[in-house]
């Protein structure tokens, strides 16, 4: 079985996610902006993407991701991949973008903190 998906690099701090995209890599020396659309749905069915920090380097150069309109991410305006490699997946719902799976430093802090609370309490 073969699954082929559409891989977009971005090498611009501002980008409008085109109707093909499906995966989008940020490839930006530089804070950058990736505009999820506002005319999601296609052919019927739900759009999922992936928007991914390309070089690591988003704790310097951060992406806000966003959408065109007045369309939200999980009941908000933007979310920021703020650590190398971060990465977030959205699929839009007919009405607004849902988030799939997402990764930020602050996610990654509370995952440390908790380990380090488990560890306090040898809990494993």
């Amino acid at each position: 079985m073969t699954i082929n998906y559409k891989v977009t690099i971005v090498n611009s701090a501002l980008y409008l996610i085109a109707g093909s995209d499906e995966i989008v890599m940020v490839n930006v020396a530089g804070p950058s902006t990736v505009i999820l659309p506002s005319d999601a749905e296609a052919k019927g069915k739900s759009r999922v993407l992936h928007i991914k920090d390309y070089t690591g380097q988003a704790n310097v150069n951060p992406i806000t991701v966003t959408s065109a309109g007045e369309k939200t991410i999980d009941g908000v305006s933007s979310v920021i991949l703020d650590h190398g490699y971060a990465h977030i997946q959205v699929v839009y719902d007919g009405k607004n973008w849902k988030t799939i799976s997402y990764s930020s430093q602050s996610n990654n802090n509370k995952k440390k903190k908790l380990r380090e609370y488990l560890k306090i309490f040898s809990i494993n």
